[in-house]
């Protein structure tokens, strides 16, 4: 296991970990063919992008010499396209589609992984 080594990778690990519980709350409610509020998603989506913009602020300080970590960062910034996607559809439709939401969580639990865990040797 490799976790993030200065504090602002910390905290952006710890961002994203309440990111992803809160929108798994989200996609749950969806999933159980029930409507959130939109500021629910909102509040999920800030709070990643802010997660995505604490790990890339680090990895431009030079603090955080892992190598998971642009990888990482690749799949945040999947991650965020699907979630903009996915405001569009709501906004557009009023309704999400279940396969965008299980994408964009895929891409942000595969994010995660890579960051706690690294890359598989």
């Amino acid at each position: 296991m490799q976790l993030p080594e200065t504090w602002m990778a910390i905290t952006a690990l710890t961002v994203l970990a309440f990111a992803v519980l809160g929108g798994a709350l989200t996609a749950y409610v969806r999933l159980a063919e029930k409507n959130t509020p939109i500021d629910t998603g909102l509040l999920h989506g800030r709070a990643g992008a802010a997660a995505a913009l604490l790990l890339l602020a680090a990895l431009l300080m030079g603090g955080e010499t892992s190598q998971h970590v642009k990888p990482a960062l690749g799949l945040l910034a999947l991650t965020i396209m699907g979630g903009t996607a996915l405001y569009f559809l709501i906004r557009r439709k009023g309704i999400l589609p279940k396969s965008v939401i299980l994408l964009h969580a895929a891409f942000a639990l595969g994010a995660v992984y890579t960051l706690v865990f690294g890359l598989p040797i």
